[in-house]
């Protein structure tokens, strides 16, 4: 008899295959879970240690680390060596992958760890050859400096070397952080004056295409150090310029117009870079201004500062409050912020004298055309004879390759331009070993406004404005920084040193530095803008200022009462009242007024109600910002600011005409301001007929833009401004942003105002402080402590920076302690 297989039934072997779908997903489950579990394990590792003692080497004795409910450490030690040791420490159990992004910038070697999307940022800093001039400047250092630093150094390896495990962001790349090395605090100096200053000279080169494409009315036309919101210290104005007549310029005609071979000023970036912000509206800077002489409050002096850079997880600075004896024995409770990868206090307060910051955007570089006997060779002309350049070739590597990159340099700096066979080369202060020091650190010793300014004029490092109050009522303004001795005014275009004419003469002394100390009025303020006349001008350059619209309203508001407290000026760090706007709510009006039924009765009733504030909950105000960057993109023909606008392509505007894209360093606001109030009829794109034509086509190109994703209404200035303050590795990878950005809240503020908002730029920190009275003193920064995302640190205090809470400067009660005790 044979036997016979009964076939499975259709029911049978539909069970048969769900039985072995649901095992086969319990098992994927299950790995999922231990895969999850395990990294989470690795990743909480790498929290530091809060409590209880670690031993250390190279300390000399017992240093206590208390912690707030913030996290922000309070280091108590008995020489300032070893509280070098327990601040890099800290910083390199809160921070180390931000340290170790700062020092490869500069050293140009990101790619190492980030991969070839890194390359062009690497390109760009190993030129400039920072890490052997970082070697340079520790081998030029005090032995007393020197020993701060290598404490630091031995502290920033030691604490990195007490985690469980590497850093969580190393996991996340598969990579192994390298130990710090005394020349990479050098290093993070130097990225920092990256971010401050133009080391490849991009604005004076494209300035001096546009020299060469223009009659000088023209140029000076565009190109001017004043402006009418000017409010320089000294009170000093400077005429404006005329507009150019016809027969010099006109926009009228077809001739020279070119889509074709376009000068681009734009500057590679990286998502990788310290400071990134999408918005061309946006520049780097800060305010800060102090009362004293008897209009801070109790006869006190009293300082503001908000530092305005690109916004990143975690953020740039890191708080810290030290109590110990300083280099010369003093003991001093020093509070205010630090940044990662340095030992030394940045900005803040030592008990009897508090120091701010903002960018001067003075000329501290010039770009030099090499003249060339033959353009094939790489022989150039110098004042003492025929030179030759130098050739390097390095190995730029990433993970899994390599590629070799080659540059030249010639006596006065790197090549940064080579264009049609010319060569430009740059000398820069931050290719001198000289521009760097930790003189800095002397700040934490100086007794009196004055002691302070001198230091700021000796101690290199980028070149601030350095505002300064005491405890004695005292206030002044000065510079840091190398200041470059020029035998005239510095020039705005590039400059032919081969015959030794306009050579530096090394760098001005201190006592030449500008300075004012103790006004009469008791007011001192900066914002980035022309801070003083001619002979400030003629010493400094104009680095392409603020157009001083930000500084002329903080200094209005400084003349609205006759004493203030810490209250008054923190207000004054939140104000974001529109004043630069008013004239542009004005022109639309008049717009909607000579175009009856052009535009929306909706559309024209927000900007009526508008309140003239940059507020969240503003439409008005953001049509009129937008009704702006229109007007300016159809004039300019480029880019304008933060809406990511182009011009129409029928529009040719200016930047056509000049043969040159992008934002050129111009005084857009200034110039446009002029053309649109004398309405020259040669200088109107040629596409429109009146100049109340192009305001109509840029309001009704507002309307279509805001209402397009839904009702007006709905287009308030928060959607707008909505923070993107992202962690580098967010920006590499977008599945990452839910666990590491910021949270995205709508702000307030905006260019030209005070309270300097964009979405990923804005106040790095905010900051108001009466000297000996810190515990009345206000602190914000826009993220936590930590940069470990399972911290309870990583956002303490965002919220106080996006609300303007009153959070207090000085730490608050302790809730870890620690103790780094001698090894022995």
């Amino acid at each position: 008899m044979e036997d016979h297989v009964q076939p499975t039934s259709p029911l049978g072997a539909q069970r048969k295959w769900l039985r072995r779908l649901l095992r086969t997903t319990v098992a994927l489950c299950f790995l999922v879970c231990i895969l999850c579990g395990y990294f989470y394990w690795r990743l909480h590792s790498s929290l530091p240690q809060l409590t209880g003692k670690i031993a250390a080497p190279t300390i000399k004795a017992e240093v206590q680390v208390a912690r707030d409910g913030q996290g922000v450490p309070s280091i108590e030690g008995q020489s300032r060596v070893d509280i070098a040791f327990a601040l890099g420490f800290v910083h390199a159990q809160d921070r180390y992958f931000q340290m170790d992004l700062l020092r490869r910038m500069s050293g140009g070697r990101l790619a190492e760890l980030a991969g070839p999307s890194a390359l062009p940022s690497d390109r760009r800093f190993r030129r400039h050859r920072f890490q052997s001039l970082a070697e340079k400047v520790c081998q030029n250092l005090p032995a007393d400096k020197r020993a701060v630093l290598s404490a630091y150094t031995a502290g920033v390896n030691h604490g990195l070397s007490s985690l469980k495990d590497y850093p969580f962001e190393y996991l996340v790349l598969n990579q192994s952080p390298a130990l710090w090395q005394e020349t990479d605090s050098i290093l993070v100096m130097m990225t920092m004056l990256c971010d401050l200053q133009p080391m490849d000279g991009r604005g004076e080169i494209g300035l001096g295409v546009l020299k060469e494409k223009v009659a000088p009315e023209v140029f000076n036309f565009l190109v001017r150090s004043g402006s009418h919101w000017d409010a320089a210290l000294d009170g000093s104005e400077f005429p404006m310029p005329q507009v150019p007549p016809a027969e010099v310029f006109t926009l009228r005609d077809n001739a020279s117009f070119s889509n074709d071979n376009l000068y681009a000023l734009q500057t590679e970036k990286t998502p990788w870079a310290s400071s990134v912000v999408n918005d061309p509206d946006f520049m780097v800077g800060s305010n800060n201004w102090a009362v004293g002489n008897g209009v801070g409050r109790d006869s006190r002096a009293i300082l503001a500062s908000d530092m305005h850079l690109g916004l990143n997880v975690p953020t740039i600075w890191y708080r810290a409050f030290m109590k110990g004896p300083c280099l010369n024995g003093q003991q001093r409770s020093l509070v205010g912020v630090t940044l990662p990868g340095t030992p030394v206090l940045i900005e803040g307060s030592n008990g009897k004298v508090a120091w701010g910051f903002t960018n001067s955007y003075g000329d501290y570089g010039d770009i030099v055309e090499l003249k060339r006997p033959d353009p094939t060779k790489s022989q150039y002309v110098t004042s003492s004879g025929i030179e030759e350049l130098q050739t390097f070739e390095e190995e730029l590597l990433y993970p899994g390759g390599k590629e070799v990159l080659s540059y030249r340099w010639s006596k006065w700096g790197p090549v940064v331009e080579e264009r049609d066979q010319r060569l430009f080369v740059h000398c820069w202060i931050g290719n001198d070993p000289k521009a760097f020091d930790l003189n800095l650190i002397d700040f934490e010793i100086a007794n009196t406004t004055q002691e302070a300014m001198a230091i700021a004029n000796r101690s290199g490092m980028p070149n601030q404005n350095v505002t300064v109050a005491d405890d004695q009522g005292n206030i002044g303004w000065t510079l840091s920084g190398r200041i470059p001795k020029r035998p005239g005014p510095p020039s705005l275009v590039p400059v032919d040193w081969s015959q030794g004419v306009g050579e530096w003469q090394g760098y001005l002394t201190p006592e030449e530095y500008p300075r004012l100390y103790n006004p009469e009025d008791g007011r001192i303020w900066t914002a980035n803008n022309r801070i003083m006349g001619t002979d400030y001008l003629n010493k400094v350059g104009d680095g392409r200022f603020d157009p001083g619209a930000r500084a002329r309203q903080i200094r209005d508001r400084l003349y609205e009462k006759d004493q203030f407290t810490e209250d008054d000026l923190l207000a004054v760090q939140l104000d974001d009242e529109a004043r630069f706007m008013k004239v542009w709510k004005e022109r639309l009006l008049e717009t909607s007024a000579v175009n009856p039924n052009k535009l929306s009765s909706e559309f024209i009733q927000h900007v009526e109600k508008s309140s003239d504030r940059a507020s969240v909950d503003a439409v008005g105000y953001r049509i009129i910002s937008e009704f702006r960057l229109q007007t300016l993109s159809r004039i300019f023909g480029i880019e304008a600011g933060r809406s990511s606008i182009t011009a129409p392509t029928k529009i040719k505007g200016l930047a056509r005409k000049l043969g040159i894209t992008q934002n050129f360093a111009i005084s857009r606001d200034a110039v446009a301001d002029q053309l649109l109030k004398e309405r020259p009829m040669h200088w109107l794109p040629s596409e429109y007929s009146s100049w109340d034509e192009l305001l109509l086509d840029a309001a009704q190109a507002a309307q279509v833009r805001l209402s397009e994703s839904g009702p007006l209404t709905d287009a308030t200035w928060g959607k707008r401004n909505r923070a993107r303050i992202k962690h580098p590795l967010s920006q590499a990878v977008s599945a990452l942003s839910f666990i590491l950005d910021m949270h995205p809240h709508e702000l307030p503020g905006d260019s030209h105002m005070p309270r300097v908002q964009s979405p990923s730029g804005g106040a790095s920190q905010r900051m108001v402080v009466s000297p000996g009275e810190e515990e009345k003193g206000y602190y914000h920064q826009p993220g936590g402590q930590s940069g470990h995302p399972l911290s309870r640190f990583y956002s303490a205090g965002y919220e106080d920076w996006v609300y303007g809470n009153k959070s207090p400067l000085l730490p608050g009660p302790s809730e870890y302690q620690l103790k780094l005790v001698p090894l022995n």
